[in-house]
């Protein structure tokens, strides 16, 4: 599965055990595994004109404007709602696992090494942002123009509140590794990761509190324990929030996080979640390694959309809603579904990567 650096995470247990190495001597195989596993990156040749490129972010901040980041800085750009894409010259060729709009001229991307690389004309030129740490950066969401936040390895969260001129540590809370972050306004946030942490903040960020997620040993037995790794999550409201993970997990809160629940439903596939998205009118979307869910109420019943061509090999790994009602996915080697008015059929777009 590509979609990682080499290999495939297999189920949690495994996960565990590769996490259990790096506090032994054998913790340089362990930095590789998550170097080269967990997170998406820098594995195939250098982007050329014409070569599929893996996708792992898309964001829309109005219903004609997108934007898609992926492997070897590469940054796509719509301007008709989806159906034409453009690649952008980013000045960077780190994977970029993340990008955030607020509006049709403001826009950030981030990813390995510490790289944060920010736009105020939509794209027409990219510039980097001074990041505070090195690390894999792996999400990235803002609230307006000033207010963005970045999660990455060792717990850590960090923060701007003058669009990114300047980038702090805002938290930093152990070794565990961030993997998405979502805000619903200026105050409300939750960040998810590694063994199902899940921080939430009420006011900007200035408190983070751990919700959920574990890691151990077990008294009894002296196996390693640990929650469920989740990839994404998306803030609906400041009561409101789903995440998705491995095997099929899901898990959503309805009151503003002092409860997680887990979603059980025989149509959720034992198959890894990678993205998560939803909106307050009941429709919550997945995507994931060979699937794409739908629900129009609220998590109760999902269903297997209509996609063309079928996925039967491959994943889709960033979700985005485009509008009030239509969304879009992407994925392996520049894989682009758009979905019709209610999002029960979708269709994949022929994109040629080139700079525009």
């Amino acid at each position: 599965m590509s979609v990682f650096r080499t290999g495939k995470i297999s189920s949690k247990q495994s996960i565990i055990q590769h996490r259990f190495l790096s506090m032994g001597t054998a913790g340089i195989l362990a930095c590789l595994f998550f170097v080269l596993v967990i997170t998406p990156s820098l594995v195939f040749s250098k982007v050329n004109v014409g070569v599929k490129n893996d996708l792992f972010s898309v964001t829309f901040p109005t219903e004609q404007d997108g934007w898609a980041c992926g492997r070897w800085g590469v940054v796509l750009n719509t301007s008709d709602g989806g159906l034409n894409w453009a690649q952008q010259d980013t000045g960077v060729d780190y994977t970029l696992t993340a990008v955030f709009f607020t509006d049709t001229k403001n826009g950030w991307a981030v990813g390995d090494e510490g790289t944060i690389i920010h736009t105020k004309n939509g794209g027409e030129t990219w510039e980097i942002q001074k990041s505070p740490v090195t690390t894999f950066l792996m999400g990235v969401s803002f609230a307006d123009t000033k207010n963005g936040w970045i999660v990455t390895e060792k717990t850590t969260i960090l923060n701007t509140t003058d669009g990114g001129k300047n980038w702090q540590i805002q938290f930093a809370a152990g070794d565990y590794i961030l993997k998405n972050v979502s805000f619903c306004d200026a105050q409300n946030g939750w960040a998810v990761g590694e063994f199902g942490f899940t921080y939430n903040t009420k006011n900007g960020g200035k408190t983070w509190e751990h919700q959920a997620g574990f890691f151990g040993f077990s008294q009894e037995t002296f196996d390693m324990v640990g929650g469920e790794f989740l990839f994404d999550v998306e803030a609906v409201d400041p009561m409101t929030a789903w995440a998705v993970g491995i095997d099929g997990y899901v898990t959503r809160t309805t009151d503003g996080g002092k409860t997680w629940q887990q979603v059980t439903n025989n149509n959720i596939p034992k198959t890894h979640l990678f993205g998560v998205s939803a909106n307050t009118q009941g429709t919550v979307m997945f995507a994931g390694n060979g699937n794409l869910l739908v629900s129009y109420d609220n998590g109760n019943n999902f269903s297997v959309p209509n996609i063309e061509p079928h996925i039967m090999y491959g994943w889709l790994y960033g979700i985005a809603q485009r509008g009030t009602k239509e969304f879009v996915v992407v994925g392996k080697e520049s894989w682009i579904y758009l979905s019709d008015s209610n999002g029960r059929a979708w269709k994949q777009l022929k994109i040629q990567t080139g700079v525009k």
